[in-house]
């Protein structure tokens, strides 16, 4: 490769902005690497860390998982960081987890840290040897499948993932084991949620639970006080069946304290809001209530109803859908129009994901952070529907604080379960 020598030295030297590789021979083809070498070290040293937490998970009680903040990893973190960093320096190019020597030393690390987390944070002293059960598992490892083993005496000296490129882990016997205090920790799922919103779909709410899991760190949620006030929020623009899109069900008697237009016009509310002679139009309201508000057209453009109140914070309005759209590429990765989609944001996924970035983008996360009390439900609140009445803004701070009094959030795990990393520790 023409550029290798002058890939290798600018990767050892920092590998930091861009460097552009032309192949010869292909005047059509050009590739860009963005490489920041730290941060590359880090995907493949979290890959080690999921492999390890997820297996370990599934052995423990249900809805709990590996408290990693309770084990120190650092030596073992360190150690694989060289491993990697060695293995970039000598090939001169990127490396993934499917180069071999990464493979390898992704297997070997995560059992490294299978150990350490189930004798240091579990106090787990026995394990069941485990292989892939497939034709390259070598003979003494076979010999060893399925027996129970201590961890003060491995079989032959070595535990499973010690030797060179075994195929082999250490199920542990959790049997009878009293976990020590802070060993483990709560899992966000769909039997927590359900005490909270007894009327939702039980499919959507276990959509919701894993997707506020994986996104835990991301959407800056990590601690109690951080979640009571979330879900204290979440409370009153859902309500109990956890609702993604807006309602627009009002009385005519409801328009005119809800919507200027509609205090403007009280004919119209009359007209559209429901009475007893006949249904509200829902279509006729979101389009009149929310013309020209939020980067939505006039009436006749539609905005109003095409952006009308979608996800667990009920982001409404055109300007929202939009600012929406760019944040979310920059926050989750994931380039979508939700501008052009917006019926996308009713999908728990992205229900959860427009409330997250509306936490991250606008720093209710640090308002939170000021505690559960009655200055920062109110900050909040003023910034999530600034406008809503009195007794809403108190409804809000006692729903935050009978959340956190209830300690339904005391526990859980400070990162994700579902996509562990080492910087979530």
């Amino acid at each position: 490769m023409k550029h290798e020598t002058k890939f290798a030295h600018w990767i050892r030297t920092g590998g930091h902005s861009e460097f552009l590789l032309r192949l010869n021979g292909n005047a059509g083809l050009e590739t860009k690497f963005t490489v920041v070498p730290d941060r590359l070290l880090a995907t493949i040293l979290d890959d080690a860390l999921g492999t390890a937490v997820q297996r370990l998970n599934r052995f423990l009680p249900e809805h709990t998982s590996i408290n990693m903040a309770s084990v120190d990893t650092g030596d073992i973190e360190a150690e694989f960081a060289e491993t990697v960093a060695s293995r970039i320096g000598k090939i001169g190019v990127p490396v993934n987890a499917d180069d071999p020597a990464i493979s390898s030393a992704i297997r070997r690390y995560a059992e490294q840290l299978n150990a350490r987390f189930q004798q240091a944070g579990l106090g787990v002293t026995e394990y069941i040897w485990r292989s892939s059960d497939d034709a390259r598992v070598r003979s003494s490892h076979r010999d060893y499948d399925d027996r129970r083993f201590s961890w003060d005496e491995p079989p032959g000296g070595k535990h499973p993932g010690e030797d060179y490129n075994c195929r082999c882990f250490a199920e542990p016997v959790v049997a009878g084991v009293i976990f020590p205090e802070g060993a483990t920790c709560d899992i966000i799922n769909a039997n927590m949620l359900e005490g909270l919103f007894p009327d939702a779909p039980e499919a959507q709410l276990a959509a919701i639970a894993r997707e506020l899991d994986l996104q835990i760190v991301t959407g800056k949620l990590g601690s109690p006080e951080r979640l009571a006030h979330f879900f204290g929020q979440v409370l009153k623009e859902v309500g109990d069946g956890l609702k993604l899109e807006e309602n627009l069900n009002y009385l005519a008697s409801e328009l005119g304290p809800t919507f200027s237009y509609f205090r403007r016009h009280p004919g119209e509310a009359q007209l559209y809001g429901r009475t007893a002679d006949h249904l509200a139009d829902r279509q006729a309201i979101a389009n009149r209530g929310y013309a020209n508000r939020n980067g939505n057209g006039d009436i006749a453009s539609g905005d109003g109803w095409r952006y009308r109140g979608r996800g667990i914070f009920q982001l409404t309005g055109r300007a929202n859908y939009h600012a929406f759209t760019h944040g979310h590429a920059g926050l989750f990765g994931e380039e979508v129009d939700f501008e052009a989609n917006p019926d996308l944001l009713a999908q728990p996924k992205y229900a959860v994901r427009s409330a997250l970035f509306f936490w991250v983008d606008n720093g209710l996360f640090a308002i939170a952070d000021r505690g559960v009390n009655d200055s920062a439900a109110n900050a909040i609140t003023g910034v999530i529907n600034r406008d809503t009445p009195e007794a809403d803004y108190e409804a809000r701070r006692d729903s935050a604080k009978a959340l956190f009094r209830s300690d339904v959030f005391s526990n859980i795990c400070r990162f994700s379960v579902a996509r562990p990393r080492f910087e979530d520790q």
